[in-house]
């Protein structure tokens, strides 16, 4: 993949697990990482995601459902909340960031969602952590340049490896 080439990774350990650090240098590195993630996704699956606008959640997340083999019509649902994307894992994309901290996220269905399917959850510093098997903190290096720092359950690490 044209990212690999480039990629600038490093790992040290936190209490949720170990934080890897990689530095994408294009939306299209950042979308190529999302596919690699996307293709390990699971079911029960919950990526939270934040970063400050303009960051690449959504860039990231076209890749995640790219990965899991979904359509390419992916905008931030900011206006929508919530959509559905099938594919050999169903991805369901939500955007928290017009709701208040604190979002309950089991009244907005996630817990139904994640029986069928994964999610992958923009603006996730608004809900309770404990919905989140995975968190990916995204940030604004330069022009294009981002640095996304990844806490991973082990499955979902192996898209760094290599």
């Amino acid at each position: 993949m044209p990212w690999e080439s480039r990629l600038d990774t490093s790992t040290s350990e936190m209490a949720d697990g170990p934080v890897q650090r990689v530095v994408s240098h294009s939306p299209d590195e950042t979308m190529a990482l999302g596919r690699r993630l996307g293709e390990l996704l699971r079911p029960g699956d919950c990526l939270g995601l934040t970063g400050d606008l303009g960051s690449g959640k959504t860039t990231l997340t076209k890749g995640l459902v790219a990965g899991a083999g979904g359509d390419d019509d992916v905008r931030s649902p900011t206006f929508l909340l919530h959509q559905v994307h099938s594919g050999k894992v169903t991805l369901h994309h939500l955007d928290l960031y017009r709701l208040p901290s604190g979002t309950d996220l089991a009244s907005l269905g996630l817990d139904e969602f994640l029986t069928e399917g994964a999610a992958v959850v923009e603006w996730c510093e608004r809900a309770e952590p404990v919905w989140f098997n995975g968190t990916i903190e995204l940030a604004v290096e330069g022009e294009s340049s981002r640095e996304l720092r990844l806490v991973l359950p082990p499955h979902l690490r192996e898209a760094l490896d290599g």
